[in-house]
């Protein structure tokens, strides 16, 4: 039996944010449907189906690639990544709650709650998933 080896440095942090986003994707797609059942929210031209599946793997590419690029120049690449993600994280959170989607109050806030949650899970999964993942490749590989 050939066992393949991979020598590139990023291959593993990019294979780790992709099967993070695949999850964070699937989980997005399921907290949007409950909570367009539940909330009747109206307003479905920015966040759909397509853009979730779209941002969430690239996002979560996106942050395979910044924890290679961290883990070059550090020795302690996970907690310095888990700092930063959780920090860009809450900065996210916090644009989020600034958009005013609609006049109208409740959209607004039903926006927010779709938004948020969104937000939440992605960075979630991005922060705690992909250092996880990286040092446990054979989860993926």
């Amino acid at each position: 039996m050939i066992e393949d080896k991979y020598d590139s440095h990023i291959y593993k942090p990019l294979m780790a944010g992709l099967f993070a986003g695949y999850l964070a994707t699937v989980l997005n797609l399921i907290y949007d449907v409950a909570f367009r059942e539940y909330t009747s929210f109206p307003l479905h031209e920015m966040i759909n189906v397509s853009t979730i599946i779209f941002a969430t793997l690239l996002v979560l590419a996106v942050a395979g690639c910044i924890y290679a690029l961290i883990d070059r120049f550090s020795k302690n690449s996970a907690p310095v990544y888990t700092i930063l993600s959780a920090v860009f994280t809450l900065l996210l959170v916090y644009g989020t709650l600034q958009v005013h989607r609609s006049d109208n109050s409740m959209l607004t806030s039903q926006f927010h709650g779709l938004l948020l949650g969104i937000v939440l899970i992605t960075g979630i999964f991005a922060t705690f998933l992909i250092p996880y993942f990286v040092k446990h490749s054979k989860l993926f590989m």
